[in-house]
């Protein structure tokens, strides 16, 4: 850390930086495709019209801010896990002017048989999986939960609106797709599942450690049973949303790499030909959103007048 910081709530520094992301308004726009992994940002950046800015954080966080139609977007990959969706969320929302509409394309494993690897889920709405901690405690603290090795959630939706157009543009980008290897369909209607873990609360069975989670993908589906993805951001970006009093609407898409029905694993030639496609057609469904523009004054994206 170089910067001096004074506000222990809510940490920005002289310039407005915000801590983690460190980014402050003008650097990042109110459309935001958001992933997980830097590569992937970087290749879907390649169909923006122009990029105007681009940051790596210290903290691992990656931003692209560029236009693409003309439309100003970022391109933001923030690594994986619950808390690094929190990041992004409330940090680019204080730096952000006006409403913001968050599209997150990322990678999942699939409950459903409807959609083997080479898929892409968009659910209509996702729920949380989360390891109790008390359950696994000497001393548990809090009675009623201490024989739940695992809590699951309610559910919290995905903008409609949003969610229709994503699954449009992704159809036809699907349907346009002309080389031999087979990718798709588009599944949509269903629910994401985040778990607060990659192993213990995804279900994955792990000898060496204490999880008692062999039944845990079961009581979510008794729970869920339209469940169509487990992954381990999107269910927490659509809860963000939610409580964002309004400002924030979300959607979000995933290629599915892992069959968790079958136990199988996507190919990399498959990955090679899905995640360009998606990716355009993640950035097709962001700049329909109807979303007041921010004002360009100060912006890296602002338009300088020819002299």
């Amino acid at each position: 850390m170089k910067e001096t910081l004074t506000n222990a709530n809510f940490p920005q520094d002289a310039e407005g930086h915000v801590y983690h992301i460190h980014v402050k308004r003008g650097q990042v726009a109110n459309r935001i495709l958001t992933v997980g992994d830097h590569l992937r940002a970087r290749a879907i950046a390649k169909h923006l019209d122009h990029i105007d800015f681009e940051h790596s954080s210290q903290r691992g966080f990656l931003t692209i801010t560029g236009r693409y139609k003309d439309i100003p977007v970022s391109i933001m990959a923030i690594g994986m896990g619950n808390p690094m969706m929190d990041f992004l969320v409330r940090e680019t929302r204080a730096v952000v002017d006006g409403d913001i509409a968050i599209i997150r394309f990322g990678s999942c494993g699939s409950l459903t048989e409807r959609a083997p690897p080479g898929s892409v889920i968009v659910p209509k709405g996702g729920y949380c999986i989360r390891r109790n901690i008390d359950y696994f405690c000497d001393t548990p603290l809090h009675s009623g939960i201490q024989d739940m090795p695992y809590l699951i959630s309610g559910t919290f939706a995905a903008d409609p609106g949003m969610t229709e157009l994503l699954e449009q543009t992704l159809t036809k980008a699907m349907a346009e797709h002309q080389e031999d290897i087979k990718i798709g369909p588009v599944i949509g209607g269903g629910l994401n599942a985040d778990g607060c873990s990659f192993y213990s609360a995804q279900g994955r069975l792990d000898p060496q450690f204490w999880d008692d989670n062999t039944q845990v993908i079961d009581t979510a589906l008794a729970s869920h049973p339209t469940t169509d993805a487990l992954e381990m951001e999107t269910s927490m970006l659509f809860h963000l949303a939610h409580c964002s009093k309004g400002t924030v609407r979300a959607a979000g898409c995933m290629q599915v790499f892992a069959d968790r029905v079958h136990n199988g694993f996507i190919r990399p030639e498959v990955v090679a030909v899905l995640e360009p496609l998606v990716g355009k057609a993640v950035l097709d469904a962001l700049v329909l959103v109807e979303i007041e523009a921010m004002n360009e004054v100060g912006t890296v994206w602002e338009k300088k007048m020819k002299v």
